[in-house]
């Protein structure tokens, strides 16, 4: 859900990073925590009639159980995720799919252009006769047009001879040359003639016994010259009988159309079935982004049972790969019905049913080559929700089962065969289907046996639970008919191709007959030899189809909306070839194009940052996340109106705010482009074949350019551990000479996400977990001219051995205006105090603050006046000198002159800084100057303290330091033995201190990754409980300010009184003491163990009072102590 807040004059405290001085600054809240699974949305952002100043996106991450990606409230391990802006252009343009792509121009024609393909019709050419016997079976009294029915494009016959019959021919074992029939009438064409013959053990023909496999194809004419008569086919392979066998003989043909006028064959009634013919049968043959689109109220009545059957033919050249023979979803994008037949283990998967999520029932099996490809195969797909029994069946046999699935299957709203049922039109099989049926019953196995070879009819037993039935016997068009009694036919989209079966390929519906033709069998013996026929051959293009669609934003949808406005249905334009035999190319023509259609509506992804999550195992990033900050500044052009945003992945949950700060920039962005985004390997980034030099068009309104690089290298295990753990130079070419380079290799171990679950301490190419990656800033203004294209080339050293990994990239260009500001330094940070937890490695603090200044002037900047703060305590001014030019930044060290600067920190904890002049003048932009944080103190310890070192099996690697808020040592550890305990008891005058705990291999005392074993280190307090527990893995350093305002002596002297009334108090206390000696010391601390007032007491009789003005002190919290040699007392004071 998009929100917008405005902020007036500070950018918003509660996030309790920064507030600057800025002008009105506009939040626009993204992705939030409760969005659980969501990482893309659209969000609305203001106009780009608003001038910034700058614009920071906040990028927060938090570990919760709600997280899905694992068991871990931050996800185990260190992906690469993105952030991605994802500009729309042109949305009100149409937008064309051919298929599933969608090319810039698309081309196509009105009428189909073709292909010539040569082939050799052979033949067999007798050079002499040796011997030669006819046998004649049958008197052909009567007669038939079953065998060449050519009122249908294809068709097979089989027919029984019994042993009985040849021999009483006179047929002896051996060869049987030619075949010959008598033929009343005759059609106009008959093509593709092939006859085959099988000795047989089967004494019958019916529709459910015939022969399917191992015929003996004896003759095979690509044309075929019939005349009214006797007819001979002259065997090519002569046929083999062995003399005891009934044999079958079977005869087939195919034509390219059909005829009204049949050939009719003198036969013979027998009276009882003696073969079995079968007429023209199709199928859709489906390759590329081919699908059937069909209707969603084929499944209104789907919900606790259903059956899909069909029968398929895999193409064995692509099989097996991660296939959809078909899909179906629901109006949320979710799966309720799936098959992968198969993905690319071999594996065929049954999906049906889900609660309404992405989860469903599923069922699954490794399948050999030949049950989905290179063959017909028969598949029936069965679930009943009331068993919870899903199974499938191939062939007619269980092929898996499983139990306890119970989900439903309604609601289906988006339904595909050969292809995914998602948006677009994504077609994912390879192979042809025929006969696709779907039931809202769970069919029995005996009943798929019976009706697989058959089309459905009422007589049926389950025909009331008969949805749609797709034959596919089309010749052509573009809808596919349903033959059930629903009749809703469905939408070919691609498109598959219609195909006729060839006639020896025909299985279904064999209708048994009683006729056989009158058959002359012929053997000899022969002197041969082959000739063949050159044919041409005319194939067609299939249409093909382009769906018109119209972008729209939804803002509940990620990604672009469509709204399908039109198909248009053509050819494919250009060239049609000529094949020889061979399937070389010999000739070409060209049919040009009829009409082009542009796709003006792009989509381009723009990456605003790249960042690896952290190792999740044992990690905490607080209860309120841990936050980020990124300069989106240059992205300007890019953040208006309504806008597609992506970022992080399931490991964490994710806040996702852009804070735009009204007011004017250093120099206004004029345009952002991207020139590369992708992942390419070192050897081809080396080698120019990938990020290869490119011609830009530099903007003519510009006058400064910058090209932002991002890489992150991935993968390791290789020469050098590359690329993931091995330092590169990068450089950055323009027109062809090179301009910049830079080693991309990223600190890891000073992390402020420390502890992680993994190995996050060891440096990395570009990036380390738990960050963003580095981004790399070059100014190619002196290389090139607005207005001009200039040559970009970004490439990588070429090393002798290696030049592995994958190396993640972003290039982009940036233009700008000239210079706003001549004088203008402005404050990008303050690094201590501050509470934000990005700089938890060296906060809290008691020593000078730290910030940093950036140069935003065209003018170098050699001096600036620096003003600073707490709430209201006092002003301090520091006059930097240095020497910074346009862009450039540097980290500033405050100096503390004034003791009582701290004096408010426990009362009010708000550090400011203020520019107020640049290079000895008024800044030219005050509204960047300053910049207000909240902070926490540092914990107060007593002056005894005692550190405990327990060092690890190196503790050559470790020095301690105690440091004073002069930075002298005061205290110091530097000979470590290994695996040994340290007790150093320390005492502290009053004061801010600095601990520093160093590690020289940057690897903590206690890291799993190792050999050095576990170390931990703390301070107690002496006699006393722990104070500080430090975590162990810590990478190179722990740094720990704390102050020390009083000691304690060990035994707890009770008998003596401390007193202070009112308490809080606006500046007057009075103090009460009793039980002391004669001689009482009173000494008063400040928050940061500042001694403010110190005093004497000799009094004679107790209980005694005394009056203590603090009204010359800063309000805040105060630690009052009395002490008369022995018994010591404290009390905190607060004024107000």
């Amino acid at each position: 859900m998009k929100k917008i807040f405005l902020s007036l004059f500070l950018v918003s405290c509660t996030l309790s990073i920064f507030a600057q001085g800025f002008g009105d600054t506009i939040t626009i809240q993204t992705l939030e925590f409760s969005d659980i699974t969501k990482r893309r949305g659209w969000y609305v952002f203001p106009s780009d009639t608003n001038q910034y100043h700058k614009i920071l996106m906040l990028y927060t991450l938090k570990c919760d159980p709600a997280t899905t990606q694992d068991n871990f409230n931050c996800g185990e391990w260190d992906y690469t995720t993105y952030t991605n802006l994802y500009q729309h252009k042109n949305l009100n343009t149409p937008y064309y799919y051919l298929q599933n792509s969608t090319p810039d121009s698309i081309f196509y024609n009105n009428n189909p252009k073709f292909d010539l393909v040569q082939n050799y019709d052979s033949y067999i050419v007798y050079d002499s006769v040796s011997s030669e016997s006819f046998y004649t079976l049958g008197q052909g009294l009567s007669s038939s047009n079953e065998l060449f029915n050519t009122t249908g494009k294809s068709g097979k016959a089989q027919y029984l001879i019994t042993e009985t019959e040849l021999t009483a021919a006179g047929l002896t074992a051996g060869t049987i040359d030619k075949l010959a029939i008598e033929l009343s009438s005759i059609g106009a064409v008959l093509d593709n003639v092939v006859i085959r013959i099988k000795n047989t053990s089967l004494a019958q023909l019916t529709s459910s016994s015939y022969e399917t496999d191992s015929l003996t194809q004896v003759y095979s004419s690509l044309l075929n010259s019939l005349s009214i008569g006797v007819n001979t086919f002259n065997f090519t392979t002569p046929f083999l009988w062995d003399g005891v066998s009934n044999i079958v003989v079977e005869l087939s043909f195919t034509n390219a159309s059909s005829d009204l006028v049949n050939y009719t064959v003198s036969s013979d009634d027998y009276s009882s079935p003696i073969g079995v013919y079968m007429s023209e049968d199709a199928c859709l043959d489906f390759e590329g982004d081919d699908i059937v689109d069909v209707p969603s109220s084929v499944f209104s009545a789907v919900d606790s049972a259903i059956t899909i059957s069909f029968w398929c033919y895999g193409d064995p050249n692509v099989m097996p790969f991660n296939s959809y023979i078909f899909e179906g979803r629901d109006i949320n994008g979710y799966r309720v019905i799936n098959c992968h037949l198969p993905w690319s283990n071999s594996r065929v998967y049954w999906d049906a049913g889900n609660s309404g999520t992405s989860s469903y029932d599923r069922v699954d099996q490794a399948a050999n080559l030949e049950d989905f490809s290179g063959r017909w195969n028969h598949w029936a797909f069965t679930k009943d929700v009331s068993t919870g029994v899903m199974n499938a069946y191939l062939n007619g046999s269980l092929f898996m089962s499983a139990t306890g699935k119970t989900r439903l299957m309604e609601g289906i709203t988006s339904f595909r065969i050969g292809g995914t049922a998602s948006s677009g039109f994504n077609g994912v099989y390879d192979g042809k289907i025929n006969e696709f049926r779907i039931w809202d019953s769970a069919l029995d196995q005996a009943t798929i046996q019976s009706w697989m070879y058959q089309s459905v009819d009422n007589s049926h037993p389950n025909f009331s639970n008969l949805l749609a039935s797709y034959s596919f016997d089309g010749a052509s068009g573009l809808m596919a008919s349903d033959y059930s009694s629903n009749g809703v036919s469905a939408q070919l989209m691609g498109v598959p191709s219609w195909e006729v079966i060839s006639g020896h390929n025909l299985f279904l519906n064999p209708v048994p007959t009683t006729f056989r033709p009158k058959f002359t069998l012929t053997q000899g013996v022969y002197s041969s030899h082959l000739d063949s026929n050159l044919v041409i051959d005319t194939v067609f293009y299939d249409p093909i189809s382009i769906v018109e669609t119209q972008p729209y934003i939804d803002m509940n949808s990620s990604g672009i909306s469509s709204t399908m406005v039109d198909t248009i249905f053509g050819y494919e334009s250009g060239w049609g070839y000529t094949y020889d035999h061979l399937g070389n190319v010999v000739d070409s023509m060209n049919f040009y194009v009829d009409n082009t259609l542009i796709n003006s509506y792009k989509q381009v992804t723009h990456q605003i940052q790249n960042y690896v999550t952290p190792y999740g195992i044992g990690l905490d990033l607080g209860p309120n996340g841990f936050r980020w900050v990124y300069d989106v500044t240059d992205y300007m052009p890019l953040f208006n109106d309504t806008l597609e945003i992506s970022a992080g992945n399931q490991q964490e949950l994710i806040d996702l705010k852009f804070m735009m700060v009204k007011g004017v920039p250093p120099r206004d962005v004029l345009d952002f482009e991207t020139i590369w985004r992708g992942d390419y390997s070192h050897a081809n980034i080396a080698n120019d074949v990938s990020l290869p030099a490119v011609d830009v068009l530099m903007n003519p309104n510009a006058s400064h350019f910058k090209v932002k690089t991002r890489t992150t290298g991935h993968w390791f295990g290789g020469f050098q551990n590359c690329a993931e753990f091995c330092p590169k130079l990068h450089n950055l070419s323009v027109n062809g000479i090179q301009q910049f380079e830079w080693l991309n290799w990223k600190e890891c171990s000073d992390n402020p996400v420390i502890a992680q679950g993994g190995t996050w301490i060891y440096d990395r190419a570009g990036w380390c977990p738990g960050t963003f990656g580095d981004t790399y800033d070059h100014d190619i203004t002196p290389f090139v001219s607005p207005g001009t294209f200039a040559s970009i080339d970004y490439g990588m050293e070429v090393t002798t051995g290696g030049m592995e990994g994958n190396y993640r990239t972003t290039v982009q260009l940036v233009s700008y205006g000239d210079y706003n500001f001549q004088n203008d330094v402005g404050v990008i940070d303050v690094m201590a105090p501050n509470n934000w937890e990005f700089h938890n490695r060296y906060n809290p603090i008691c020593d000078n603050p730290k910030i940093v200044i950036q140069n935003n002037g065209e003018q170098p900047l050699t001096s600036a006046e620096i003003h600073y703060w707490i709430c209201g305590g006092p002003h301090e001014i520091f006059n930097w000198s240095g020497n910074l030019a346009f862009g450039e930044t540097q980290e500033v060290e405050l100096p503390i002159v004034n003791p009582t600067f701290w004096d408010h920190a426990y009362y009010c904890q708000k550090f400011t800084t203020v520019v107020t002049k640049a290079n000895g003048l008024i800044d030219d932009y005050q509204p960047n100057n300053s910049y207000t944080v909240d902070f926490d103190v540092p914990p107060m310890y007593q002056s005894d303290i005692v550190i405990w070192t327990s060092t690890n099996n190196a503790a050559y690697e470790n020095e301690l330091y105690v440091k004073d808020d002069q930075g002298n040592v005061v205290f110091s550890r530097t000979n470590f033995q290994n695996a040994t305990l340290y007790r150093d008891t320390v005492i502290l005058d009053p004061g801010c201190y600095r601990l520093e705990f160093l590690d020289s291999d940057e690897d903590g005392i206690s890291f799993f990754a190792n050999n050095d074993g576990n170390g931990s280190f703390r301070i107690k307090a002496v006699g006393g409980p722990t104070l500080e527990l430090f975590e162990g893995d810590f990478g190179k350093e722990i740094i720990h300010y704390f102050t020390v305002g009083y000691a304690l002596e060990l035994e707890d002297r009770t008998n003596a009184i401390l007193d202070v009334s009112p308490n809080p108090s606006s500046g007057l206390f009075t103090i009460d003491v009793d039980g002391f000696a004669n001689g009482v010391k009173l000494e008063l601390f400040d928050a940061f163990g500042r001694l403010v007032i110190s005093d004497q007491i000799n009094a004679v009789d107790y209980p005694f009072n005394k009056t203590l003005d603090l009204n010359h002190l800063s309000n805040g919290v105060y630690l009052l102590r009395a002490f008369d040699g022995k018994k010591e007392k404290f009390k905190k004071l607060i004024k107000n």
